[in-house]
Formats: structure tokens, C-alpha cells, sequence
């Protein structure tokens, strides 16, 4: 019989789970932002937050072991 209760399969480390949590609920709301900012970005005019907006999404984009499509060309 299985317990109502919420079990970690991460070695029975809740602090592991927490930060599992954590890390994939921060990656859920910049995924979001970064939505929000590329269907903006016709309509952002300064240019220095552009250029840093688009740096930080090609960075953030090639990050290595991160599944997903391939950053640009190096």
C-alpha cells in the first residue's frame, strides 16, 4: 500500500528535491520571459537592453549539457 505522502526518489534527500524544484521552476519562468521578450522585441527601442537581451539569450541558449536545440555556430 503506498503512503499519501510525497516521497523523493533523489536518494531520500529532501533538500535535493527542493532544489530540483527550485531549479525547474526558475527555469520555467525565464523560459517565459525570454518568450514574452523575443514576441516584444520588435517594439523594444533601446538598444543597449536589445543587444543585452539578445546575449543573454544566445548564452543562455549554448549553455553544454542542457538538452534542447543546439545554441548558434561557434
Amino acid at each position: 500500500m503506498e503512503s499519501p505522502q510525497l516521497h523523493c526518489i533523489l536518494n531520500s534527500n529532501s533538500v535535493a528535491c527542493s532544489f530540483a524544484v527550485g531549479a525547474g521552476f526558475l527555469a520555467f519562468l525565464s523560459c517565459l520571459a525570454f518568450l514574452v521578450l523575443d514576441t516584444q522585441e520588435t517594439r523594444i527601442a533601446d538598444t543597449r537592453f536589445k543587444t543585452a537581451f539578445q546575449l543573454l539569450d544566445f548564452i543562455l541558449a549554448d549553455i553544454p549539457g542542457l538538452p534542447g536545440i543546439p545554441g548558434p555556430p561557434k
